[in-house]
């Protein structure tokens, strides 16, 4: 309990000083309300804002440990990477990074440099036309960006779509160089990687 009431206490002395900076900079109430639904977004849904903080206490080992019992069964879900061998999945979920994003925010947009893939977590996310049309949905497990990060296609690693956040949505991103690395270590997974693509 005394855990759980410091842990609001710092959520609520974070959300206390950005009501005052934003005050300060005198940042419209729309982008205010948006930015303060956020912050109450992620403390009902439990997370923290500094995972890598939290965890940086911890050995080496243990850190991979929590990183894999976490984030691997997200992974395995990923069509892409159904038949990716496990010391592979685990370099790559090591690697993976935690992004919130809240109702109508752009993840990516088309033509935009793809330099990372995204995998849903949870939520909804729409696939849009330039003149923001919904031409897919996207939602807990779909993945995207994976044309960019592999360079697949005629466009090289640009976006070739928009995707826009329809609620919040929970995110895990990949880097490219990210990829790359640990495809050093397992170069028979290129293949693999771009068959699934």
């Amino acid at each position: 309990i005394t855990n759980l009431r410091a842990n609001r206490n710092l959520f609520q002395d974070r959300l206390d000083n950005l009501k005052e900076y934003m005050g300060y900079r005198k940042v419209g109430k729309d982008l205010s309300n948006r930015i303060i639904r956020w912050f109450d977004y992620l403390w009902a849904q439990n997370h923290t804002f500094e995972e890598e903080d939290v965890l940086k206490y911890l050995p080496d080992k243990l850190q991979a440990e929590m990183a894999i019992h976490v984030h691997l069964a997200t992974l395995k879900q990923v069509e892409l990477f159904q038949n990716c061998e496990s010391g592979f999945l685990i370099a790559l979920v090591l690697k993976l990074k935690h992004q919130v994003y809240s109702p109508g925010d752009y993840v990516c947009r088309k033509g935009d440099i793809g330099r990372e893939m995204f995998i849903v977590k949870q939520g909804m996310l729409q696939v849009t036309a330039d003149d923001g049309r919904a031409l897919a949905t996207l939602s807990d497990g779909s993945y995207f960006g994976e044309i960019s990060l592999l360079n697949v296609g005629k466009n090289g690693n640009r976006r070739t779509a928009n995707v826009r956040s329809v609620g919040y949505s929970d995110l895990f991103c990949l880097r490219k160089e990210d990829l790359l690395h640990a495809l050093n270590d397992y170069p028979e997974m290129r293949e693999v990687l771009k068959e699934a693509a």
